[in-house]
């Protein structure tokens, strides 16, 4: 399932216009024509297919294009590909229609229509798949966390350059004790920058093997205080050239496990929904069964 607005360009736009667009911004790669969006720290993806013709001088123009990005998926999706979205509208200024229910008809676009469109049609969704008893469970987490998880990753990129010589961890999600858990990786003690999660997942190399050990939260915290850390901010930066020797001794004396043994399944970010959502959903399945059930 899926969402699909339709772009007309009159006049007919350069493809080579186009292209050289897509070349400046990150994440976007051409086939042929397919163009395919892919945030790797966030997640996010969508496609945009262009529709080519000719003009009188025999150049290939793109008259009309359709964007395309998947349902069942949480709420950043579509704040991302918004954003991307406006940013190609406001360049090339196509004429649109979007033939989504709560969606914006034949235009204008706005922000707020799309996502009108899009989240009615991404509960829809949702509430399709908990319609399928053979589907299972869809994993959650309430909304403020995955903003606050997108947000992290999202803005890691920019955070690592103003942070030279630490390094800034992407927020990952695995399956711990029946639980969704947030992780970030924190490799050979190195000086990094932590957001709060809720596990650490601290590794190193042991003959060419990776070892890793699982930490909790206080437990960093904890290790951080003893190095003389300022551990009241978020996010936790531990800043140095020589590892301190409360972290160093530590590490020295965490139990660690092979890389491959690590308990718990590692899920991609697509994958996790909102809470809200899925309770939304839940209610609308709900109401459409009582009134299955009374005609």
């Amino acid at each position: 399932m899926s969402y699909d607005l339709y772009l007309y360009f009159k006049p007919a736009v350069r493809r080579d216009r186009i292209l050289q667009y897509f070349a400046a911004r990150k994440n976007y790669a051409v086939v042929k024509d397919k163009v395919s969006y892919e945030n790797p720290d966030t997640g996010v993806y969508f496609w945009i297919k262009l529709r080519c013709t000719r003009n009188f001088l025999l150049q290939r123009t793109v008259a009309s294009a359709e964007f395309e990005i998947n349902y069942i998926r949480p709420s950043f999706f579509g704040i991302e590909a918004e954003r991307e979205l406006s940013a190609f509208i406001a360049a090339f200024r196509p004429r649109i229609e979007d033939p989504q229910m709560h969606g914006m008809g034949e235009g204008p676009y706005s922000r707020e229509g799309f996502l009108s469109g899009w989240n009615f049609g991404n509960l829809f969704g949702v509430h399709s798949r908990l319609s399928d008893k053979s589907a299972g469970d869809i994993p959650s987490l309430p909304a403020e966390t995955l903003r606050a998880v997108w947000t992290w990753n999202d803005q890691r990129a920019d955070l690592q350059l103003r942070k030279a010589g630490c390094v800034v961890p992407m927020i990952r999600f695995l399956y711990l004790d029946g639980r969704l858990r947030r992780v970030v990786i924190w490799g050979d003690a190195a000086a990094i920058v932590l957001p709060q999660v809720d596990y650490v997942l601290v590794g190193k190399l042991i003959a060419s093997e990776k070892r890793v050990a699982l930490v909790p939260w206080p437990e960093i915290l904890e290790v951080a205080k003893r190095a003389r850390f300022d551990t009241s901010r978020s996010p936790l930066s531990l800043a140095y050239l020589v590892t301190p020797p409360p972290i160093a001794e530590w590490l020295a004396n965490i139990p660690l496990i092979d890389f491959e043994a690590l308990p718990g399944d590692r899920l991609e970010a697509h994958q996790v929904i909102d809470d809200e959502l899925i309770a939304e959903a839940r209610e609308r399945f709900k109401q459409d069964q009582q009134a299955s059930d009374s005609d």
